[in-house]
């Protein structure tokens, strides 16, 4: 979790008595003033230590020092944009067509696109190893929102899982991989690949499947999956909503299996 958006994620599932719950608030509210102070600024304006804001940061699982931070916030907000987040960049838009048209239509699009290239036999085949697990293990940073209502079928069906937000708790997750799990991987924001293909290379002997969901048709993992469920992704939020589409299906099939 290495964003903006990361950090909201964090803020918004730290427990609300811990400090760390603290600070993420503080660097929330304070986040566009980061990038013009200095560390030991930004912990005195948090009423923390300065070694405690070097804890948080590994909790973020920032692949930098704090001293950074204000440059990570000066980044962000020179690199967030309108197009490019929520709608791709308008070089296909009409001079005549609103945002809004713009974004439906897309949208709709890549949707029916989806939908075509869906491989229900796969699934099926997913679904029954599901079924015949121990445990699911959901990786991903961030954590589709459709993971959790999957979540929710297979406690009912019995079957132990998690999908923690923070991902310092998966990395542990796959240090200490019980036999028979399933893997997911659903990341579509690619700055931790290579440390979740370290950990799955590691625990491969227990892990009974490894389950690829991705915005992108070459993946670091591809080598690794036994399903991968691939789009062509165009790097905006776009991209979450097929992404939780693809797992609401798979839960689908969950279900009435």
């Amino acid at each position: 979790m290495i964003n903006l958006l990361g950090l909201i994620q964090m803020y918004n599932t730290y427990d609300h008595k811990s400090i760390f719950h603290s600070v993420a608030k503080c660097l929330v509210k304070n986040y566009r003033l980061l990038d013009t102070m200095t560390s030991a600024e930004i912990a005195d304006l948090c009423n923390v230590s300065l070694s405690t804001l070097n804890r948080f940061f590994r909790m973020m699982a920032y692949p930098m020092t704090v001293s950074k931070l204000p440059l990570l916030a000066s980044q962000t907000k020179d690199n967030y944009m309108f197009d490019g987040n929520y709608i791709p960049m308008q070089s296909a838009r009409s001079t005549t067509e609103s945002s809004i048209d713009y974004y439906i239509n897309s949208l709709q699009e890549r949707i029916t696109s989806l939908h075509e290239s869906i491989d229900k036999e796969q699934i099926k085949k997913l679904v029954e190893d599901i079924n015949s697990c121990r445990k699911v293990v959901f990786l991903g940073c961030p954590i589709p929102q459709g993971v959790w209502r999957l979540q929710m079928d297979l406690t009912l069906r019995g079957i132990d899982n998690s999908a923690f937000m923070d991902p310092n708790y998966q990395y542990e997750e796959l240090n200490s991989i019980e036999d028979n799990t399933i893997v997911f991987y659903t990341q579509y924001c690619r700055l931790g690949d290579n440390v979740y293909k370290n950990g799955i290379i590691s625990g491969k002997d227990k892990i009974k499947k490894v389950v690829l969901v991705t915005n992108s048709s070459i993946h670091p993992l591809s080598s690794l999956a036994d399903y991968s469920f691939l789009f062509e992704g165009n790097g905006t939020e776009q991209d979450n909503i097929l992404m939780n589409i693809y797992i609401n299906i798979i839960a689908m099939a969950f279900r009435q299996k």
